[in-house]
């Protein structure tokens, strides 16, 4: 069985579309059947329903702007025209102002007035749309980057150092926040060495939460001289 059947079992099994399966293996990295069910929740309880509601207000946008424009004779916002009218030559940009207008040309001045409100509500209801769109797509690439961040176990205030819309990917964005991390940790430890706080090999620091190594990092960024403590001592 290959990752991918395993994961579509496992999709199935969750009452998920197996067709998410490929954008699960990718999203987390699976390479083996290990832990495949864990992986599955995460999608279906964070990422799954942004999914969801993205195909639903698309969906909802077309349908909506579709329906208003065949109940006012309607098509990409202006009136269908009779034969006669289609046979015209091809003209610049530059006419398309002028082209507008004759679409309405013939018409009692109330129904142009009234055919141009409504090309501005279906543009207005577009933008509107495309707004509502964008903002859970994000939401979607925030709730997917939170759960790869979770795995790297860095300090969580750094976590509004990511911009999932960035072009460079979330991954990498990670992998250069656990680079540093690793860098300023370990620049904690050289300076105190430095400092003859302790030596290596003859005396092991205690174990430290990620609050206490995120404080001991902040005072090195703040300290004049470039040192900061580990509390050996203590």
């Amino acid at each position: 069985m290959t990752i991918i059947d395993a994961i579509k079992k496992g999709l199935k099994a969750a009452g998920v579309n197996e067709k998410y399966a490929v954008k699960v293996q990718k999203l987390f990295k699976i390479e083996k059947e290990d832990d495949i069910d864990t992986y599955i929740a995460l999608f279906k309880d964070n990422i799954l329903p942004d999914l969801e509601n993205t195909s639903a207000i698309e969906k909802a946008k077309k349908d909506a702007i579709a329906e208003y424009e065949k109940n006012n004779g309607l098509k990409d916002g202006k009136p269908i025209k009779s034969a006669k009218k289609t046979k015209k030559t091809v003209k610049s940009e530059d006419d398309d102002e002028e082209d507008d207008d004759e679409d309405f040309e013939d018409l009692p001045a109330s129904v142009v007035k009234l055919l141009k409100a409504q090309q501005k509500q279906i543009s207005e209801l577009t933008v509107s749309v495309s707004s509502v769109v964008s903002t859970v797509t994000t939401s979607t690439k925030q709730a997917s980057a939170r759960t790869l961040f979770a795995d790297a176990k860095l300090p969580e205030k750094w976590f509004n150092r990511i911009d999932v819309n960035s072009e460079t990917s979330v991954e990498d964005q990670i992998k250069e926040l656990q680079e540093e991390y690793a860098e300023i940790r370990q620049s904690v430890i050289d300076d105190e060495v430095a400092g003859g706080g302790y030596k290596p090999n003859s005396y092991k620091p205690k174990e430290r939460s990620e609050k206490e190594w995120l404080e001991l990092m902040e005072d090195e960024e703040n300290s004049n001289n470039g040192t900061a403590s580990l509390g050996l001592d203590e």
